[in-house]
């Protein structure tokens, strides 16, 4: 492949005009989160924390792969033999996306952002306490012996995380107001905060677009966005009315807006697990130079050349 002829391809798997481009790109990302889990899911990772880590990047596989399946359209021929032609519901695509932002914000939140011990100690164990504390909103409908013991086990396991956030040396040296708001995570079960030197800010999952290091020009409201999809409001059931307009359909171009706002997200949580797993660096430079190349620029896109993967796009210019 010449030097034009690999541009003129990587241009077309980062513009992804249709749809098919689109499904051409999901199978690069979930080829390297296959890769990668094949490659190293059996290194050793010295903490159940980093134990969890290898575990996200399987479930971002699975996302992108349903990702798939959504693309591929439904369609309906009823017992009396009347059709629905195949269609593409861009609300769907817009809840799996608004997922998979969450996810990666998280990895960022618990993974990335923290810089010492005692930050990286204390953004797990809240993940962790608001995930069980979630979880024991079932103590109503757990009847059997097995389901109790389980509760009161869990009751216990947050007890102790709360008590080891507390035993930290950051979070004793923090004043009161600052101890407080970690006090309130712990009981709103949330975790989404970050720490900055001994102040500690609470923050939105619109607000983790900016911490990831994501221009602000780029996905502004884009969680609002997503949400918006997500739930019925009546925005959405007015807009979803006018996607399928015969001879107007907008439908393919709001699912491969939606898309491409997945590719920037699975670029970001890549980035941000190859610099957390330095291992799968290898893995990522052993892909095809046209694979390297379009999933670090849109990570590079999103945010700058300081998150660049590695400097595969030198052989561009």
């Amino acid at each position: 492949m010449t030097k034009q002829e690999l541009r003129n391809e990587c241009q077309r798997l980062l513009i992804c005009e249709n749809l098919n481009d689109c499904n051409e790109l999901l199978d690069i990302y979930i080829n390297f989160f296959f890769e990668t889990i094949k490659n190293h899911q059996d290194e050793n990772a010295e903490s159940q924390k980093m134990h969890q880590a290898k575990i996200v990047n399987q479930m971002m596989m699975t996302k992108a792969m349903n990702l798939k399946k959504v693309i591929t359209g439904v369609s309906y021929e009823s017992a009396s033999g009347w059709n629905l032609n195949k269609i593409i519901d861009p609300t769907i695509i817009a809840s799996l996306v608004r997922n998979i932002f969450e996810t990666v914000a998280m990895f960022n939140l618990v993974y990335s952002k923290p810089e010492t011990d005692d930050e990286k100690n204390i953004m797990y164990w809240l993940w962790v306490s608001a995930g069980l504390k979630y979880r024991q909103r079932f103590e109503a409908v757990g009847q059997t012996a097995e389901n109790k013991e389980k509760i009161e086990n869990e009751k216990a396991e947050i007890e102790v995380l709360a008590n080891n956030i507390r035993e930290t040396e950051l979070f004793k040296n923090l004043d009161l107001k600052n101890q407080n708001k970690i006090e309130n995570q712990l009981k709103s079960k949330e975790y989404q905060i970050f720490f900055d030197g001994l102040k500690v800010k609470l923050i939105s999952w619109q607000e983790c677009v900016n911490l990831m290091g994501i221009k602000e020009t780029l996905l502004p409201n884009i969680y609002t966005y997503f949400s918006l999809y997500s739930h019925p409001s009546n925005v959405s059931v007015f807009q979803f009315a006018g996607m399928f307009e015969k001879g107007n359909e907008a439908f393919p171009d709001m699912a491969t807006f939606n898309l491409k706002t997945s590719f920037f997200m699975f670029s970001i949580f890549i980035a941000d697990y190859i610099k957390l797993f330095p291992s799968t660096l290898a893995t990522f430079e052993n892909l095809k130079i046209v694979e390297q190349i379009v999933i670090n620029f849109n990570n590079t896109m999103a945010r700058s050349n300081e998150f660049s993967i590695n400097q595969c796009a030198d052989v561009l210019e």
